[in-house]
């Protein structure tokens, strides 16, 4: 297991990091290989909808947005193996989210999609990873902990509604305590 990744100048990475880990050049990222994956099932979730996963609690648009949203992130804790393909589009969350138009996002009316792909690109930026990645949920879950605090979001999810609340910093931080402090996986 390599993980590859540029850390942020803003974000101490990781003590163990350099000890354990092989830094590379962000073209010789270990992405899973689209025919390799011999799983049912692939979830492919938009760059800024991994940061959410990080302390989802239970609230959101919708009965059904948060149904399918607790659904995806139990699939992710069960299996942190899962493949995700990444993306800066529509993903398995916004199939059930009330504000999914035929042009994508209209949660603030005009240019809600070209703001949400804007972060989408930014985390996926940060993660050393582009929209069509298959990677392993540990894998980004590693990249997240060692690239990105929570001080970072402020600049990431600009007006997001849910922000404020700090459920996000919270959930990042925690993960950063677990694998950095931990020097473990996730589901350690």
């Amino acid at each position: 297991f390599v993980l590859s990744f540029v850390p942020r100048q803003s974000v101490e990475p990781c003590s163990w990091l350099s000890r354990s880990a092989t830094i590379e050049p962000m073209n010789e990222l270990p992405v899973l290989p689209r025919q390799a994956t011999e799983r049912d099932h692939v979830l492919t979730l938009r760059g800024h909808t991994l940061l959410c996963l990080q302390d989802f609690r239970g609230e959101g648009n919708s009965k059904d947005f948060i149904e399918n949203l607790a659904a995806v992130q139990r699939s992710l804790s069960v299996d942190p193996e899962q493949p995700v393909e990444v993306t800066d589009r529509g993903d398995v969350v916004c199939g059930a989210c009330p504000h999914q138009a035929a042009t994508g996002c209209s949660l603030n009316g005009i240019g809600s999609e070209d703001a949400i792909r804007a972060q989408d690109h930014d985390v996926l930026r940060r993660l050393g990873l582009a929209p069509g990645d298959r990677v392993a949920w540990e894998t980004i879950l590693q990249r997240i902990a060692g690239t990105i605090s929570g001080d970072a979001l402020d600049g990431i999810c600009g007006q997001c509604r849910w922000l404020p609340l700090g459920h996000c910093r919270e959930g990042i931080a925690r993960l950063r305590g677990r694998i950095c402090e931990g020097h473990g996986t996730p589901g350690n």
